[in-house]
């Protein structure tokens, strides 16, 4: 059995009451962002203020912080894809430190390992990801790049297309695949940044489904899969040998009625385990879904609607607040979390941020 568990640097993760956090950008649109946003959250009453410019850069449209150092890496999501280093200040001001290619176009993920060592990048049109060492200075180093290969039946999958990273135990990499309808499997060796192949390699999706994140159980045995394409989740169930992986079940996002079109974006787990999250753009909220503890598998609880186009959300580690990010209508929304229900309720006078796509990497 695999055992999977969050990673050390967690996308979805906040920090504690009035700390500052990062909010990622994309600064090609008409909302004429400037880059890497900061505010300040506070977990007790759950009003977000201070919003203010951080760092200028280029479509930072994900973030991550060092486990153990004052650092944040920044995507650029670009044709020539990089990486933005930041010292982070003993009041949360940053300072550009360099950047670095990624060895690929339009990179959109990134994670730094439980070592702390490497910087893992996914290029959503480089077709690959790419593993880079973090240098004394803090700075990425050169990448060595890992293709990926395959393609889908629809007009965005002509060609890979890596979406998401993420380090479970077992040095294992998880890399959903817009593209090619699968989930790769990667063993991580943390002390020379290389990746080879696990058992199994591969985790197949119907074709069509366009995979682009996902969630895990606590247990490892378990994942939940957003798939942007088909507006559904897939939940995986694990064999005890660990070697393989069988659908038990596909839950569409979209209610029957809905009209017009909508792409599936993010996904993540309460931490209670109970419940999980999935946002559309397009229909424009947040689905929600009760986890049958024997079973895992889903059931629609209800929905919330959010600011335009959520590309991203995050839950705070409290598991009291969900802070969504509406990239269209420039919002970052706040919702309370019914502890007995799962459901969300949107607090007043959402947070004011130009095209918003990230939320989260703190102090």
């Amino acid at each position: 059995m695999i055992r999977i568990v969050l990673p050390v640097v967690s996308c979805v993760s906040l920090v504690a009451q009035m700390e500052p956090l990062y909010i990622g950008t994309y600064t090609n649109t008409a909302a004429q962002s400037r880059g890497i946003y900061s505010a300040h959250f506070d977990a007790n009453t759950g009003s977000l203020s201070d919003v203010s410019v951080a760092a200028e850069t280029a479509n930072p449209s994900f973030l991550a912080r060092h486990p153990y150092r004052p650092i944040l890496y920044a995507v650029n999501e670009v044709p020539d894809g990089t990486v933005s280093s930041f010292a982070i200040g003993s009041k949360g001001e940053l300072k550009f430190l360099g950047k670095s290619p990624t060895g690929g176009a339009a990179p959109c993920h990134l994670i730094v390992d439980r070592s702390g060592k490497w910087l893992l990048v996914a290029n959503y049109n480089g077709a690959n990801i790419a593993v880079m060492p973090i240098l004394p200075d803090g700075k990425a180093g050169e990448p060595h790049v890992t293709p990926h290969n395959g393609s889908g039946p629809n007009p965005q999958q002509k060609e890979p297309h890596p979406h998401e990273i993420v380090e479970v135990a077992g040095n294992i990499i998880l890399v959903p695949d817009l593209g090619a309808d699968r989930i790769a499997r990667y063993v991580l060796d943390s002390a020379r940044g290389t990746l080879s192949p696990a058992d199994p390699a591969g985790i197949r999706l119907p074709p069509g489904s366009g995979p682009r994140h996902l969630a895990a159980s606590a247990d490892g045995m378990k994942l939940y899969v957003l798939s942007e394409l088909a507006n559904t989740v897939t939940v995986f169930g694990q064999s005890n040998t660990g070697a393989a992986w069988s659908i038990l079940q596909t839950i569409p996002l979209l209610l029957p009625q809905f009209e017009g079109r909508s792409t599936a974006a993010e996904i993540a787990m309460h931490p209670s385990g109970r419940y999980v999250y999935a946002s559309n753009r397009g229909a424009d909220d947040i689905v929600v879904f009760a986890i049958d503890s024997a079973t895992g598998r889903l059931t629609r609880a209800g929905s919330a609607p959010t600011g335009a186009t959520p590309r991203f959300f995050t839950i705070d580690p409290g598991g009291k607040w969900l802070l969504a990010a509406g990239q269209a209508s420039n919002t970052v929304t706040v919702f309370a979390i019914d502890p007995a229900a799962g459901m969300l309720k949107a607090q007043s006078n959402p947070a004011h941020v130009p095209a918003p796509v990230f939320i989260g990497a703190g102090l």
